[in-house]
């Protein structure tokens, strides 16, 4: 099961080139939401991401991830390994975006 910080965990544990601030976490009934603002260098973006567990090992989840310059929107019903995936894969397209 998800618990509160999961994004800014993997953030960190992940990159460690970032620098991960959490903005607000909280439960919402059986639904947690974790938005954090993130930084590389002199570029920043803010995400946010929601989780509930659907049933054993799956999760309903989105992310939006909002840059100056770009904004993603991805939501999914998958086990952990799948969002983490997922939410990998945006991060660093967010990141690469922030360097053009």
């Amino acid at each position: 099961m998800f618990i509160l910080g999961y994004l800014d965990e993997m953030l960190q544990e992940e990159y460690e080139n970032l620098v991960v601030r959490d903005v607000y976490t909280t439960k919402l009934g059986d639904t947690d939401v974790e938005i954090v603002e993130v930084s590389t260098n002199d570029r920043r973006f803010i995400a946010m991401f929601q989780s509930r567990p659907l049933k054993e090992g799956i999760f309903k989840w989105s992310l939006i991830i909002t840059s100056p310059n770009n904004t993603r929107t991805l939501k999914g019903m998958d086990p952990v390994s799948g969002i983490k995936l997922a939410l990998k894969s945006s991060i660093e397209a967010m990141m690469r975006g922030m360097e053009k």
